[in-house]
């Protein structure tokens, strides 16, 4: 008989027999549904977060930093800064003739969630009135806009959605001032976590002299050369552009960096521990198995056979185990709205997560199968045979 048929003869006779081991077969299901399905749902957040920051990020749109900043809260920018890479080539202007560009700052609030009433910190951003025309995406969906020189503010769509005190009308303090909220919005993307407020009047409340970032719209993406250029050539500025896309990938990572390694974390410790119940329901299987084996073995039945088909049986064990996971975080966590770091965005369990959660599962399989299935191998024949 060739390996391949002995291996097949091996695997029948396991699978076979697995009605006789429900309780073991069991257990190892349910251990890998939880292990996928927490590691999908865990890195879920971090998809969802580099989702919803891509999400709307133009080719045309260039954010402005300090130079050597990474990011803009380490940023800070002088209105006359501003001003002056707002009027250079390159930049878009709207029909009468102004800038569409805008500088923004923005401080630290903290509201509370609806649901539990726990405390969160979020951003109050301070936007120019060019801030519709710079984010095309970005509609009212109730209320009005922010009046210039007033403590008047709008809420994204996550935000008076998951929070107290942001509803139309509602007066809310933040950092103990008092701010009215005149209306609601949605971006589909980063600010929708956010509140939008005048710039001059943030600037002035929260006691700020420069703004973090400014953001503008290009005539045409193939303008970036240009207005880098026009930056470029003024020695007084001491700026980076950084175009939107390649800008927001790079946000999206630290971001989301953080978030998956405490996702990959968990999971490897669940891991762990499903692993080990795996290779010891293989290793009873084997130990319920060994005068089968053996007597195999005496007929003339390989080691190799013998290894492949303890192996492949306990990938079999775990398959389903993933593919109950994977169902269990798509309808669980799928969409749902979060706000782990102040943040809110929406869960997305990705074709991406699907596919590592199933391999972290053969994974599993695989190792804890290993040891088993090398015993099963070494099996001596006249021991076994002898074994009451």
């Amino acid at each position: 008989m060739t390996t391949f048929k002995q291996f097949i003869a091996l695997l029948e006779l396991s699978l076979g027999s697995l009605k006789d081991r429900l309780g073991s077969a069991l257990v190892t299901l349910i251990g890998t549904a939880c292990v996928v399905g927490v590691l999908i749902s865990m890195l879920s957040i971090g998809a969802g977060a580099r989702a919803m920051i891509m999400h709307t990020a133009r080719a045309d749109r260039v954010w402005v930093l300090k130079h050597g900043s990474h990011g803009t809260g380490d940023s800070s920018l002088s209105r006359e800064a501003v001003l002056a890479i707002a009027d250079m080539p390159g930049v878009r202007k709207d029909v009468d003739g102004k800038a569409i560009a805008y500088g923004a700052a923005f401080v630290g609030v903290e509201g509370r969630k609806k649901i539990d009433n726990a405390r969160t910190t979020f951003a109050l951003f301070g936007v120019g009135a060019e801030y519709p025309a710079v984010h095309p995406e970005f509609h009212l969906t109730a209320g009005r806009m922010f009046q210039p020189g007033l403590r008047e503010l709008i809420a994204g769509k996550s935000r008076y959605e998951l929070f107290k005190n942001f509803d139309i009308g509602d007066h809310v303090r933040l950092r103990g001032n008092e701010w009215t909220v005149v209306g609601h919005f949605e971006t589909g993307g980063f600010f929708d976590g956010s509140l939008l407020a005048d710039a001059p009047t943030v600037m002035s409340v929260f006691g700020l002299s420069t703004f973090n970032n400014a953001t503008l719209m290009l005539q045409s993406a193939a303008a970036f050369d240009e207005l880098q250029a026009a930056v470029k050539a003024n020695p007084s500025l001491d700026v980076e552009l950084r175009p939107e896309i390649p800008f927001m990938r790079e946000q999206s990572k630290h971001l989301s960096g953080v978030l998956d390694f405490v996702g990959y974390f968990v999971g490897t410790v669940m891991a762990a521990g499903a692993t080990l119940g795996a290779v010891n329901s293989m290793y009873a299987i084997v130990d319920s198995r060994r005068r089968e084996i053996a007597t195999l073995r005496a007929i003339g039945f390989g080691a190799g056979p013998v290894i492949l088909a303890v192996l492949t049986e306990a990938v079999l064990l775990v398959l389903p185990g993933a593919i109950l996971g994977v169902l269990a975080s798509w309808l669980l966590f799928n969409g749902n709205i979060v706000s782990p770091i102040g943040m809110s965005f929406r869960l997305a369990v990705t074709p991406d997560l699907v596919a590592l959660g199933v391999a972290w599962a053969l994974g599993m399989g695989l190792i804890g199968g290993l040891l088993p299935a090398l015993r099963a191998a070494r099996v001596s024949v006249t021991t076994a045979l002898r074994a009451n």
